[in-house]
């Protein structure tokens, strides 16, 4: 079977990443077209060259791309939509287009549709790791009804695809909650730090927090969260609301302090801490049960 005629909507570093290793697989021709703030036709020569050297053609109109076997959108968030609503109208019957855009689940299902609508698959893509560390083999959770095609496909050309079931939006609720921990822990991590830096105890807190979760694995630690939030969130959150103040008094503006106490004084609202303490035994997923519960009444 000859290799995929392969489009790319957008050229920034996942779609270079991807191009690039595509063409050592041998595969071609390979298009791109971008309209970007910064890249867009007329393209400039240094462009033009960096795509040749990712053995990339560039093109001057959407429509260029209409013969693609695959067409991966990779935009900006902002853009997303569009550009997949942008994307359908051009297909051919039976393309796939693969979303690689960190858009939410209601975006991917609504460019789904459209593509669907055309005769085309969807494969509703998602990088849950950063390109710069895993290069092409960046692990993909995909979902849509394309998603089965896009591994059979791609995971033969050294592509790292798991896949999360036939339903667009699927893979990106899980990227998306994802990220709510990922960048939480980042940006909780960059306040801690920071204050420890005004504080003159910088390394000491960074062995404070780091030896701590090292002492364990991170499911662990995940399942103690969920089990003692429900028990010990009213405590907590009057704990935080201590380190609150005392980052102020350090002059730092503790955005997700406050939001931590915002958060555990939502559990504690729940008044489901005395049921829970009665219970002999319990599980992570009976609280998230019970949470969810509260959330939906």
């Amino acid at each position: 079977m000859p290799p995929p005629r392969i489009g790319f909507v957008g050229f920034g570093e996942a779609a270079q990443c991807f191009a690039a290793h595509l063409a050592t697989q041998g595969v071609a021709p390979i298009s791109a077209y971008c309209h970007g703030q910064v890249n867009r036709p007329p393209y400039s020569d240094a462009f033009i060259a960096q795509a040749a050297r990712h053995g990339v053609t560039l093109v001057d109109g959407l429509e260029r791309l209409s013969d693609s076997d695959v067409i991966f959108s990779a935009v900006v968030v902002a853009a997303a939509k569009t550009t997949g609503e942008a994307i359908a109208g051009i297909i051919r019957p039976d393309a796939l287009v693969v979303d690689i855009n960190a858009s939410t689940p209601a975006a991917k299902t609504h460019v789904a549709k459209a593509v669907e609508a055309r005769g085309g698959r969807f494969a509703d893509a998602n990088l849950m790791g950063a390109v710069s560390l895993y290069g092409a083999k960046v692990p993909l959770y995909t979902s849509g009804s394309g998603a089965a095609q896009f591994a059979r496909t791609f995971a033969p050309l050294g592509f790292t695809i798991d896949i999360a079931g036939p339903e667009a939006g699927m893979a990106a609720a899980v990227k998306m909650l994802r990220s709510v921990v990922t960048k939480g822990i980042e940006a909780l991590v960059v306040e801690a730090l920071t204050a420890a830096s005004l504080a003159g105890v910088r390394q000491e807190a960074l062995r404070g927090i780091c030896d701590t979760m090292d002492a364990t694995t991170f499911s662990k630690f995940v399942d103690m969260c969920i089990r003692t939030d429900v028990l010990h969130a009213e405590r907590r959150a009057v704990e935080m609301e201590g380190v609150r103040d005392g980052l102020q008094e350090l002059g730092l503006q503790p955005v997700m302090t406050e939001a931590v106490v915002k958060r555990l004084r939502l559990s504690s609202d729940s008044m489901l801490r005395t049921m829970f303490s009665e219970r002999k035994s319990y599980t992570a997923d009976d609280v998230l049960d019970a949470y969810h519960q509260k959330a939906v009444t």
